[in-house]
């Protein structure tokens, strides 16, 4: 007698018998036994889940000789010609090799004829979803109105590529994937009938393995059946089916622990050398995160579909684990899987995988950076950094000597002025000019800034300096200089970019009532972008200053003449405050984090 796989030996005869689909067969058991069936039904879902398995009980059961009645006898001829698919008025069609507008209406033209030998005629058409469009329109008419004993049976594992027109004309059941304790006890049932020694763990690691198909599950268990001579074991089944054992998930999840890179890239190394699919490891480890995220939330391993032996483990090695930490190790595998599975150095984007997770930081490092913000007095302002921050001091403006007890005067320690001519006058731009050139300007020291003067002998005419109007006020470069922060600020309230390029810009030369402002040449861009809006910046001047100037844009060499910029960029400003406060620097390695722009 030849002999008949296990998938096929075990196949439902009863309604009763198909495994884990009970809220489908209660309702076609319930329609047959009120004769309540309707004319065309549609049965969705994964493969191997029992969809023309309960198409062809269903058509047994609606000719079935003994009548009424609800599940087949499978006794008569015609259960009996069903099974063996023999049956004249039960036409099963493959939606894949009769997809066209011809053998559509073929059926059309033969449905018309009455049954040969049984009460109805059931067309069961698998994978309808193949059909083409052209098809399904001719389907249409018929479908909606069929004679009294046709009945229509589509099943499909692509529900979505079936036409919503099609779809109104059925009722839909959608067949679910099976859990993985019912294969198992099913397996089990099978195995004992069978004469078949295997494990329990060893048919739970199949039922997993056949990702809820009942009948992928069957199928392995005849496989390795024939391939092992005494007792199925887990062993056994993990070489045959190349499946990865849970042991070295666990392995590199005390690694994640240890931080250790040099035993991670054994780790990786010795992964290759077994012969291990590196696709297959990714997607072992991501259900490995997952079964300790669920252990981690819930408290306990009960909902975790492995062995009692290996609950216990997920239990104990859940414990040192964040929830968020292990949300994130699954986000990194989700987004690097692709990535994996097409590179053409699987090894080495494997290994720095590998070394992503075991050096993310924990949750419990980052509460303690936050908590170490928080309380200590010299650490950097909660929030987030503003796109430009306010410059600090340069360190030609810090001062170079300690400060002085307030009884001393500042103007004794202060560099002497130059001498004002006798008349009082202010120097003339000329000699403004030559006093910058040497040495290089706007290098100043803010404690030397000489405070306002005070008031002045009166002149000839009896006025002091001070009622002399606004704009006879004298303005030195050195005076520009000093507010030349203050001065971007403003320029920075009518236009960010331009003040952005401006900052770029060193107050260089004042000589008859021009501004020349030095522009490195690697800023040229942000010269010409001064020199272009050179209008708003002389309004800003004139508000500011009570003097009206004209901008005049050059290039100097700051390296080679020693020039720095009275504003730093963002970046400067950035590194500056990274430097000095050890907390963000530390989150910042953290991170890998960049400086901004």
């Amino acid at each position: 007698m030849t002999y008949i796989v296990l998938a096929r030996k075990w196949r439902p005869m009863i309604f009763e018998d198909v495994v884990g689909q009970e809220h489908v067969t209660r309702t076609l058991t319930n329609a047959i036994a009120q004769n309540r069936l309707g004319h065309a039904f549609i049965f969705a879902g994964p493969r191997g889940v029992g969809k023309t398995t309960t198409a062809r009980l269903l058509a047994k059961a609606v000719n079935c000789e003994h009548q009424p009645a609800v599940n087949p006898c499978n006794d008569c001829a015609s259960c009996r010609a069903v099974t063996n698919g023999q049956s004249l008025d039960v036409i099963e069609i493959d939606g894949a090799s009769n997809r066209g507008i011809d053998e559509i209406r073929n059926l059309r033209e033969n449905i018309r004829f009455a049954p040969a030998a049984s009460s109805h005629k059931v067309y069961v058409i698998d994978e309808v979803h193949m059909l083409s469009k052209d098809a399904f329109n001719a389907l249409l008419k018929t479908l909606e109105e069929p004679p009294s004993h046709a009945i229509f049976i589509f099943a499909t594992t692509e529900i979505h590529r079936v036409p919503l027109t099609i779809l109104s004309r059925c009722q839909r059941f959608d067949f679910r994937r099976i859990p993985t304790k019912t294969i198992t006890d099913q397996l089990e049932k099978i195995a004992n009938t069978e004469k078949i020694v295997a494990e329990r763990d060893a048919l739970l690691l199949i039922a997993r393995k056949s990702d809820g198909s009942m009948r992928d599950a069957t199928s392995i268990l005849d496989q390795l059946s024939s391939s092992v001579q005494t007792e199925i074991s887990v062993k056994q089944v993990q070489e045959t089916l190349g499946i990865i054992g849970e042991d070295l998930y666990f392995e590199f999840t005390g690694l994640i622990q240890q931080k250790d890179d040099s035993a991670i890239l054994k780790y990786a190394q010795n992964l290759f050398f077994r012969g291990h699919d590196v696709v297959n490891f990714i997607h072992g480890l991501e259900e490995h995160f997952r079964n300790l995220l669920v252990t981690k939330a819930i408290g306990n391993a009960n909902a975790v579909e492995t062995s009692d032996f290996y609950k216990k483990q997920y239990e104990t090695s859940a414990a040192p684990f964040a929830e968020n930490d292990l949300l994130h190790y699954l986000d990194i595998l989700v987004q690097n899987e692709q990535i994996l599975k097409y590179s053409e150095h699987p090894q080495l984007i494997l290994e720095l995988l590998l070394l992503k997770l075991a050096n993310k930081p924990l949750t419990v490092d980052l509460e303690t950076l936050l908590t170490l913000l928080k309380n200590n007095p010299g650490a950097a302002p909660t929030g987030t950094f503003p796109a430009k921050p306010s410059p600090p001091p340069s360190p030609g403006d810090l001062p170079v000597q300690p400060k002085r007890s307030p009884a001393l005067p500042v103007e004794d320690n202060s560099p002497k002025k130059p001498q004002k001519p006798s008349s009082g006058e202010n120097p003339s731009p000329k000699s403004e000019v030559t006093e910058l050139k040497t040495p290089p300007p706007i290098r100043s020291n803010r404690t030397n800034i000489p405070k306002p003067p005070p008031p002045s002998p009166k002149t000839d005419s009896g006025a002091t300096e001070q009622s002399v109007s606004a704009e006879q006020t004298p303005v030195s470069l050195r005076m520009i200089s000093d507010q030349w922060p203050d001065i971007i600020a403003d320029v920075k309230r009518e236009k960010i970019a331009l003040a952005s390029f401006l900052q770029d810009g060193v107050p260089s030369a004042l000589t008859d009532g021009i501004l020349s402002i030095a522009f490195d040449p690697k800023t040229s861009f942000h010269m010409d972008h001064v020199q272009k809006n050179a209008g708003m910046i002389e309004k800003v001047l004139k508000k500011r200053l009570n003097a009206s100037f004209k901008i005049s844009c050059e290039k100097r060499d700051f390296e080679k003449e020693g020039i720095q910029k009275k504003v730093p960029s963002p970046e400067e400003v950035f590194e500056n405050i990274k430097n000095k406060e050890p907390v963000l620097k530390k989150i910042i390695e953290l991170f890998d984090c960049e400086n901004p722009d």
